[in-house]
């Protein structure tokens, strides 16, 4: 008899990196933890304690708000300064932490830990199709390859991007 075998070499946690604008499955390298300080213009983030440029930060690596969850997580465009980055959207503000994690594009399968009745999950597959699936159910896997975890249609929670 034929069953589908997962082994998966890592795990992230995805119910802050859900995301309508980026593609945030896998991005559990966290580079560091930083708190913005000040800005100056739309995306700016200065952090006077930070070494983004030490610390091996680059353009397309993302910025995840942890102060605020429900902020889609903001690309980043340049590296300006050892205290200053340029995103590619606004996605914090004075005072607030955020991580930056390291870029990828692997897609994962997901576990999904949480669900009230009638959960939704909105998906974007490694194909780059869009889809919701409806009533999925708690403790199960989605086997399908995702990128994204949309947070607009995504009702089920604690999920986990196992790749």
């Amino acid at each position: 008899m034929a069953y589908q075998k997962l082994q998966v070499g890592r795990a992230t946690e995805m119910d802050n990196k859900l995301s309508d604008t980026e593609d945030t499955v896998n991005l559990n390298d966290v580079i560091n933890s930083y708190t913005r300080t000040g800005g100056g213009g739309s995306g700016v983030i200065n952090d006077t304690n930070a070494t983004f440029i030490t610390d091996g930060v680059k353009p397309g690596d993302l910025v995840v708000n942890t102060t605020v969850l429900t902020n889609d997580g903001a690309r980043i465009v340049t590296v300006n300064s050892e205290t200053q980055i340029t995103c590619a959207l606004a996605t914090t503000s004075v005072g607030d932490t955020f991580d930056i994690l390291t870029q990828s594009t692997e897609p994962a399968v997901l576990y999904i830990g949480d669900v009230t009745a009638g959960a939704s999950l909105k998906v974007r597959s490694a194909g780059g199709d869009d889809a919701t699936f409806v009533n999925v159910v708690e403790g199960t896997f989605l086997p399908v390859q995702v990128k994204r975890i949309y947070a607009t249609g995504t009702t089920a929670s604690k999920i986990i991007a196992l790749f």
